[in-house]
């Protein structure tokens, strides 16, 4: 155990009893020697150094406003975090999708065994339908004709060389075992979805039991134009992620936090 610890002020949603809810807040004290700052999905689609935002594709954080906040967050948010977690010894974690860690050398240890084949594929009940959602919801054959096809990982939240980068939650796992990390801070993209329910996100990383935290006001969800104003998509993953798997802090705590102890 360091002898100093990160020191911050947790919020949670109390359900019980049930005629009271309501937030809760209270102190944290986390060893940085066993804290991970986990930054996630953060793809350059529509940033300096990534493919432009393609009015044809609904892809990365989908609207032109999610993308936008999305690229505000990394600079303002997340990058300062980033470099306070550096400076006060909390490794930094890169959790990307299976696309981008490509580009990543160090994403390639620690994988998970490859799945052993299906004795028989399932055919579909009807043929070609999810196809055609897919095409409607993201665009004709957006995998290879959109900003997704060659997107990376923004170069203001890259990963310095040692810091891992990973891809698949048993891999996560076995990375942050090894470094005898027990919490988990989140922040990144999109709260709503890949935050918590991609390989190495909330929800599959639960099932280890590492204490879960999310720094609330350094992610977004995939918000529409009628939804943004309000933030519909992402207040409502926050408090599903504050009912159910931990507390959220804010950005300055975190890096007052950092200072402190740096």
């Amino acid at each position: 155990m360091s002898e100093a610890a990160i020191k911050l002020t947790g919020r949670y949603y109390r359900t019980i009893p049930l005629d009271s809810m309501g937030y809760e807040t209270e102190a944290l004290e986390l060893d940085p020697d066993k804290t991970a700052l986990v930054a996630m999905h953060c793809w350059n689609i529509g940033c300096e150094d990534g493919p432009e935002i393609d009015p044809n594709f609904c892809v990365g954080m989908g609207t032109y406003e999610s993308l936008r906040e999305a690229g505000r967050i990394m600079r303002e948010r997340m990058r300062p975090a980033m470099d306070a977690a550096r400076r006060a010894g909390v490794v930094v974690c890169h959790l990307e999708s299976e696309r981008t860690a490509r580009n990543f050398s160090q994403a390639q240890d620690d994988l998970d065994p490859p799945p052993a084949l299906p004795s028989h594929a399932s055919s579909p009940v009807v043929l070609g339908w999810r196809e055609q959602i897919v095409a409607r919801s993201h665009g004709q054959d957006y995998a290879h004709n959109s900003p997704y096809a060659c997107m990376d990982r923004a170069k203001v939240v890259h990963p310095l060389p040692g810091e891992p980068v990973v891809y698949q939650t048993g891999q996560m796992d076995r990375v942050l075992r090894r470094r005898g990390v027990e919490n988990l801070i989140y922040s990144g993209f999109a709260t709503d979805m890949c935050i918590l329910r991609a390989p190495g996100g909330i929800e599959p990383m639960a099932g280890f039991s590492y204490r879960m935290f999310l720094i609330r006001d350094a992610t977004v969800g995939v918000e529409f134009p009628d939804t943004f104003d309000e933030r519909i998509a992402t207040r409502w993953a926050i408090r599903y992620f504050e009912t159910h798997f931990g507390d959220t802090v804010l950005t300055d705590d975190f890096i007052q936090a950092c200072e402190a102890i740096s």
